[in-house]
């Protein structure tokens, strides 16, 4: 194990299994009130190297605002689809930078989860991105929300974007300190 807590372990060398730093998190748990909890607990999991994630209600206003300003999400309120949103604080990383990603839930969640889809903005990535930038990477992603002849699906890209997004925005539109205008008209 690489973590600050498991180094303190004498006997991390050989250690592989859950230790001593996994049973610290369920005695909190069961001792602590409901915040104190919270607080040890996320510090501890950033210690651990787990990954973070929570919803967003600045991004669901963000894109109630731009399913509002664009009629082709007009889908999305009529037919009711309930979309999640999540700020993650995972570095998503492989041949390019993963700023977002939009999820179907799978129906065998459906049932734990309240939603049909799931919008993911990976804050260590999308930091690096002005307002503007965001504006349009949420409507990069809910542009991925739509409905085939089986019902809800995610919608691929033209190309690799959108086109029309690239046409108007330009190739390099995510590119960090790029300025752009604000689709939303200055709110």
């Amino acid at each position: 194990m690489n973590n600050a807590i498991c180094r303190l372990c004498p006997k991390s060398k050989d250690c592989d299994a859950p230790c001593a730093a996994i049973e610290t998190l369920y005695q909190i748990y069961d001792k602590q009130d409901e915040k104190d909890k919270t607080a040890r607990i996320r510090n501890l999991k950033k210690q651990l190297g787990i990954q973070d994630a929570e919803p967003s209600r600045a991004l669901k206003r963000l894109a109630d605002k731009i399913i509002k300003q664009f009629p082709e999400f007009g889908i999305i309120r009529e037919f009711n689809i309930k979309i999640g949103y999540v700020v993650s604080q995972e570095r998503k990383r492989g041949e390019k930078i993963t700023y977002a990603d939009c999820r179907k839930v799978q129906e065998v969640f459906r049932a734990y989860l309240p939603f049909d889809f799931i919008i993911t903005f990976y804050e260590r990535n999308t930091s690096m991105l002005s307002e503007n930038q965001q504006k349009i990477l949420m409507l990069h992603e809910l542009r991925h929300i739509t409905i085939g002849d089986k019902g809800l699906k995610i919608r691929p890209h033209d190309i690799e974007d959108f086109t029309d997004i690239l046409e108007t925005y330009g190739l390099d539109w995510n590119e960090p300190g790029k300025e752009l205008p604000d689709i939303l008209g200055g709110e």
